[in-house]
């Protein structure tokens, strides 16, 4: 705890500095404007436009965000079909995702490249990202452990924060509405000769919802946020890029009554405070070879603090550390990539345990191109010791070919996949085993993209299928975790993207997904067979107009062992551009107050409304 005050207050101090050199500076310097192209990051660890990824990816733009208007980062995966969200009551309530059927510890979740989970837990709650300062999020989908190690088996998310560009800016918005909500944002950024710098911060307050399904009280939400990004390069062959990021939570919530399930709780409250500081430096020996070296550390504390009930009490601190020093080699058409990582992961649960464990890897993936870059061809390795765990190599293979003259590119793609025990699993009093060995599987896809009527039509199929085995799962012979699962996810996802007129665009995507316990020849729980969403957008002039519809099918929820009913919600988005600087924007989500779960026994929103203003400077 003494750890996260002293950062916390470090981060605080960083930024303010930052903030005062920006505001002294902003008249004198001067306006750089860029174009940028458009690139992701994550598939392969280099810089790569998205037609020569090889993998089955999404990518959620900033102005795909901005668009649907939304506070949280959770509210941006409800619409993705080959995910699913799910959310223990309203804003700021602990919420999970579920990448093409895998569990939320199945699946790597990065900011900027860094990953960020729980060492306890295994996966990330997502409640309390903001969306104010995300650039883009990248979705790779599939087994990447080649690259990304433990956790990787379902695929890997990142999501790229923005950077200062251009001359100084200022950025104000405020927003309110129903469950007397409100939040508060601004940023400051910009570009000066080699550095580049931005800074956010935001303030949101609900009174909220009950988490349980059936209570009566409001579980309310205050969410305190800010971020920092910095770089500097000097040259085209050495840059330093520094990120700082702080927010702290309070949140409302209700407890479970044996025999009867959730109920109102009016005294149990979580506190958290969350931090991530992450240091690159990159550095070009020749045109053809570059490295570059990231440091970084996060660390999380929950407080659980409730006065009638001594089980709603606890308290969870968690640090990781990770090192990874990586090298690209360019030779003509063909790239390699290679590093190592070390990292440590460290946990307390008060009156529990207090372990930590690391582990040490290396990675090595090629990427060749062919005929003139038709043909792209991407296979990579990677080596992992965990502490407990002991030795794990994956590997994964993918290929593209592009039909140029017809619009037409075929994907193919297979690889393996691991997750090592949580600190939980291994050492949690009367549950854990140090004897437990990683989650292991193997998965492939194959996808086909067609362009049609020049670009202005595009449609996409894929088929999936991935097995998992060794998973970890509660033994009732040996009272232990133990290393007794399996299971088998596919599907085939189709998409759509058109442009009707220059006015009116259509996307629409459809995920239909067949899970199995193979041990009980059940259902995964919490994973709907389908999911469908679509959304319509109508430019004109100054305001945009979008109208989404998502589906979700029913499913099996373990944790109250029923079925959760399907449910269809209709949301509305507006924006109007008063002048170049100033925007109004508006929504209403589940326009016809649909009452439906997402998790058995807890409670979502019904209709609400809510609008605002944003001024640049």
């Amino acid at each position: 705890m003494k750890r996260l005050s002293f950062l916390f207050f470090v981060v605080l101090f960083l930024n303010f500095a930052l903030l005062t050199t920006c505001l002294t500076t902003i008249a004198f310097a001067q306006e750089s404007v860029e174009t940028l192209p458009e690139i992701v990051v994550t598939a392969t660890r280099i810089e790569e436009t998205p037609k020569e990824v090889t993998q089955d990816i999404t990518v959620i733009t900033k102005d795909d965000i901005e668009k649907k208007g939304v506070e949280f980062i959770t509210d941006v995966f409800r619409s993705v079909p080959e995910l699913n969200l799910v959310q223990n009551g309203g804003a700021g309530k602990n919420a999970t995702l579920f990448l093409r059927g895998g569990s939320p510890n199945q699946t790597v979740m990065m900011i900027d490249g860094v990953k960020v989970k729980s060492p306890t837990t295994g996966s990330l709650d997502l409640a309390g990202i903001i969306t104010d300062d995300i650039e883009r999020i990248e979705v790779i989908k599939g087994p990447q452990s080649t690259l990304y190690g433990s956790e990787a088996m379902a695929g890997v998310i990142n999501i790229i924060t923005k950077k200062g560009r251009g001359k100084p800016k200022l950025s104000i918005s405020a927003e309110g509405g129903s469950f007397s909500t409100y939040k508060t944002t601004a940023s400051i950024s910009g570009a000066m000769d080699v550095w580049d710098y931005r800074v956010t911060a935001s303030y949101f307050d609900t009174g909220g919802i009950s988490a349980a399904k059936n209570g009566t009280e409001a579980d309310g939400y205050t969410n305190k946020s800010i971020s920092t990004k910095i770089g500097l390069m000097p040259s085209d062959k050495l840059g330093v890029e520094l990120n700082l990021r702080y927010f702290e939570d309070t949140s409302k919530l209700d407890s479970y009554k044996w025999g009867v399930g959730l109920v109102d709780d009016l005294n149990y409250v979580q506190e958290g405070k969350h931090y991530l500081i992450s240091a690159k430096g990159m550095f070009s020996i020749l045109d053809s070879y570059e490295q570059t070296l990231t440091l970084s550390s996060i660390g999380d504390n929950l407080k659980f603090e409730d006065p009638d009930t001594s089980s709603n009490r606890a308290s969870i601190d968690t640090t990781m550390q990770t090192a990874d020093w990586q090298h690209n080699l360019y030779i003509s058409d063909t790239t390699f990539t290679g590093g190592i990582e070390y990292r440590k992961e460290a946990g307390e649960i008060r009156d529990n345990f207090n372990k930590e464990v690391d582990n040490k890897a290396f990675y090595l993936n090629g990427k060749i191109k062919l005929f003139d870059d038709s043909f792209i061809f991407n296979a990579g390795l990677r080596n992992d010791e965990h502490k407990t765990a002991g030795i794990k190599t994956t590997y994964r293979t993918g290929g593209l070919y592009d039909f140029k003259p017809y619009g037409l590119k075929l994907k193919g793609n297979y690889g393996t996949g691991f997750r090592s025990p949580t600190l939980n699993e291994l050492y949690y009093p009367f549950f854990g085993n140090t004897n437990l060995k990683p989650e292991k599987s193997e998965g492939y896809d194959m996808g086909i993209e067609k362009d049609l009527y020049g670009d202005r039509l595009l449609l996409n199929a894929t088929y999936f299928n991935q097995q998992y085995h060794d998973l970890i799962e509660y033994d009732f012979a040996t009272f232990t975790a133990q290393n007794i699962g399996k299971a088998e996810i596919k599907g085939i996802e189709l998409g759509l993207t058109a442009g009707i007129t220059e006015d009116v665009n259509l996307k629409a995507s459809h995920t239909n997904m067949d899970t199995v316990d193979k041990d009980s020849n059940k259902p995964l729980t919490r994973r709907p067979t389908n999911k469908f969403n679509s959304s319509i957008e109508y430019k004109g002039g100054k305001f945009i107009v979008i109208g989404e519809y998502t589906y979700v099918s029913e499913r099996y929820d373990s944790a109250v062992s029923r079925n959760l009913s399907q449910y269809s919600l209709v949301n509305l988005k507006g924006r109007y551009f008063i002048t170049d600087s100033l925007t109004i924007f508006a929504r209403v989500d589940n326009l016809f107050n649909e009452n439906y779960e997402e998790a058995g026994g807890y409670g979502t929103p019904g209709v609400s409304a809510f609008g605002g203003v944003k001024a640049e400077f």
